[in-house]
């Protein structure tokens, strides 16, 4: 009973998240962030294939798409390569083994799989946490604040809200990054034929699942503060607060004393774009460490949201 009835809160709440203004302006928000990432990196693209056809009387040749992608990954290889090394080491003094093993990550993510995309989606990768603090903030703050939540527990109980509407966000973001990933691997495939159709579907659907495992843990903490905090704004504050200040602080706190930048593994900060990883055994333990805290934060919000005051 429990379960059908979290579910078709879940359905309604998928439903409806949209309809309000703060649902409207996240769906704008979200959209825009991603194509806008997305218009930067393949605007470029788009010009050099169209010179490289003009200079060659517009005609199609399967040379000129070569000499289009060398182009690309002569201008992705040394950024992606530093990103990437940043993420193994921490620090610019580097061994010869982790420096070949980005080496290595970056081969995978520029030659064996369509580079022009994986630049994207790492990009939303890093952008996208704060996307999330935006459309999850008020899953229960605001109903807690105006007792809207009152008259809800008179037909179910508070386990059914809470999953109900933890899991109708999860799919309301999940269905964001599908229409971001459709987006954008079908201008890809029908403007920019720089890749085989079948590379992009399968690298955009994996990118996109990748996303999706690792919205999870934001969504816990958001499930969490606003099962807390009974404003909206306050909520917004501090989960914006915790999901953009966990990297910040990292950050610092490594200039000070190197360890201390674990604290980004606080949030997926620290590991999530080993889920773009070219070895199994790293992604396998992004995914874990995701569903790991996706469960503890889950736990921290359905403790919370069941022995407050509603």
């Amino acid at each position: 009973m429990q379960l059908s009835k979290s579910l078709l809160i879940a359905r309604y709440s998928a439903r409806y998240s949209v309809r309000g203004g703060v649902g409207l302006v996240f769906l704008l928000l979200s959209l825009t962030f991603g194509l806008v990432v997305a218009n930067s990196l393949l605007s470029p693209v788009e010009m050099l294939m169209k010179e490289v056809s003009a200079s060659q009387g517009g005609r199609d040749n399967p040379a000129f798409t070569e000499m289009v992608l060398e182009g690309v990954l002569d201008q992705a290889r040394e950024p992606v390569a530093w990103l990437l090394q940043e993420r193994e080491t921490g620090d610019a003094d580097v061994d010869d083994a982790a420096a070949e093993a980005a080496a290595a990550w970056a081969e995978y993510l520029l030659e064996d799989r369509p580079a022009v995309l994986s630049a994207i989606f790492m990009i939303l990768m890093l952008g996208w946490p704060l996307i999330v603090a935006f459309g999850a903030f008020d899953l229960f703050a605001g109903d807690i604040s105006s007792r809207q939540l009152r008259y809800q527990l008179l037909r179910a109980d508070r386990s059914s809200i809470f999953f109900g509407r933890l899991f109708g966000m999860l799919i309301t973001l999940t269905l964001v990054l599908v229409m971001l990933g459709v987006t954008i691997s079908g201008y890809l495939a029908i403007k920019l034929p720089l890749y085989d159709g079948w590379d992009v579907f399968s690298w955009t659907a994996n990118a996109v699942l990748v996303l999706a495992v690792a919205t999870l843990p934001y969504v816990g903490v958001c499930s969490w503060i606003s099962a807390a905090i009974g404003s909206s704004f306050g909520s917004l504050t501090v989960v914006s607060i915790i999901i953009g200040g966990v990297p910040l602080l990292a950050m610092i706190a490594r200039n000070t004393y190197e360890p201390a930048g674990c604290i980004s593994y606080v949030l997926p900060w620290g590991y999530q774009l080993n889920l773009l990883h070219n070895e199994t055994g790293e992604v396998l333990l992004a995914v874990a460490l995701c569903l790991l805290q996706a469960a503890f934060y889950g736990w921290l919000g359905y403790r919370t949201f069941t022995r407050r005051d509603l």
